[in-house]
């Protein structure tokens, strides 16, 4: 379709913008160019700042309609403008919610220029990523792709859209197809990184988020540090080869970014755990848990800490906290009732090796109550470790009693 065509089709709409029975003004089509940016570049700030929270969509979308209005007086005149305008004033429903008044701006780009790949890319990511149309996804990325077969914001698209659909091996080969076109571009790099993630490629999935990482020019943007921080990990759990303790430059530049966020400390705790930095992992824990006191499943991590660090008594306390506190998942109880039934145990075998034959039997006794309690609450793999635990102590508590009543 023509791009007078398309204006003649919007005119219904765009006097609407303009108030009832005002005349409008003979303008030249260069007059109304310079009136279309001038709106155009007042709504693009608004949606710029509508990203982050500083504006609303609507304040985009109303200038938007003023540029809008002033297309009517392009005559046969080309300018870019009109693609930008519409490009951004389709994406502003979108971000609004407003999909048909999306759909609708974005097939009108391709109407007036099929040969420009963003309507057909628009259309791509709203099917694709909002609507979840897969099969309608795939064919407007293919579309952007006919004239535009090196972009690589399309075969990112497209890529996205393979991978949601379970294709893997197809969406693996756009991914490097993409990023071999356009290899500095942090965006591609994150996502190819994260589907390697998906698909069990950690190690693979850290060399493309750390190079994401270093080609921000800002090194603030947390989300993607959660992805390297958790990469690392997942990384190490499958392949202790890799060196775990890069993760920690990661950890804590989040920390850093955001010392209010109790996850944060929940994450850099658990790589210093895992790298038996226990005293830093103890005071990660106890700084996440005065950020958020309703977790009190975190004072179980900080018990088990303790009790790695030799102080039993500050573990059992703490352990009998969690224990007792019956709003707490009821594995997570059983978790510390084990803990607890560990900690008798090991002091019931101090004692027998000390000779202290009654004294061994009474804390024996503690900690098969214990056990029992976690028996109890348990389940799966907490369940059957109280079970050995307890037919093991039964066997300790025996050699004590015997020893106790002179009868070995």
């Amino acid at each position: 379709m023509k791009g007078r065509v398309f204006i003649f089709f919007l005119l219904a709409y765009l006097s609407s913008c303009a108030t009832t029975g005002e005349k409008k003004p003979a303008l030249s089509p260069y007059e109304a160019k310079d009136s279309m940016k001038v709106w155009y570049a007042i709504g693009k700030d608004y949606l710029i700042k509508a990203e982050d929270g500083r504006a609303s969509y609507e304040d985009a979308l109303r200038n938007f309609r003023k540029s809008l209005y002033y297309s009517q007086y392009l005559g046969n005149e080309k300018d870019t403008i009109l693609n930008l305008l519409l490009v951004d004033f389709a994406y502003a429903f979108l971000k609004n919610n407003q999909l048909d008044s999306s759909e609708y701006y974005y097939t009108k780009l391709t109407e007036i220029d099929p040969k420009d790949p963003r309507g057909w890319q628009g259309l791509g990511f709203l099917y694709g990523i909002v609507r979840r149309d897969y099969e309608k996804a795939e064919n407007f990325y293919k579309r952007a792709l006919e004239v535009s077969p090196d972009n690589p914001d399309v075969l990112f698209g497209l890529a996205k859209v393979y991978e949601l659909r379970g294709k893997h091996d197809m969406a693996k080969k756009i991914y490097e197809d993409a990023i071999k076109r356009d290899s500095l571009n942090p965006a591609l790099n994150r996502s190819y990184g994260l589907f390697l993630m998906e698909i069990g490629d950690y190690k693979g999935a850290l060399y493309y988020l750390e190079r994401a990482y270093r080609l921000l020019e800002k090194k603030d943007d947390k989300k993607l540090l959660e992805n390297l921080v958790d990469a690392y990990r997942k990384a190490w759990e499958k392949d202790k080869s890799v060196n775990l303790r890069n993760s920690l430059r990661y950890a804590n530049e989040l920390v850093s970014l955001d010392t209010s966020n109790y996850t944060y400390y929940l994450k850099r705790a658990s790589i210093y755990e895992n790298l038996r930095m226990l005293k830093e992992a103890l005071s990660d824990y106890k700084k996440a848990y005065s950020l958020n006191p309703d977790a009190k499943a975190l004072l179980l991590k900080q018990a088990f800490i303790y009790n790695d660090l030799g102080n039993r008594a500050e573990a059992e306390n703490l352990a009998r906290e969690v224990a007792g506190s019956k709003e707490l998942d009821s594995n997570i109880r059983a978790s510390a009732w084990s803990l607890i039934g560990d900690i008798r145990q090991n002091r019931g075998l101090e004692l027998y090796k000390n000779k202290k034959y009654e004294d061994a039997v009474s804390t024996f006794d503690s900690a098969l109550a214990a056990y029992e309690q976690a028996q109890l609450l348990g389940e799966g793999n907490i369940r059957e470790y109280a079970n050995r635990q307890i037919e093991r102590v039964k066997a300790f508590r025996q050699k004590a009693w015997r020893k106790w009543k002179n009868i070995d």
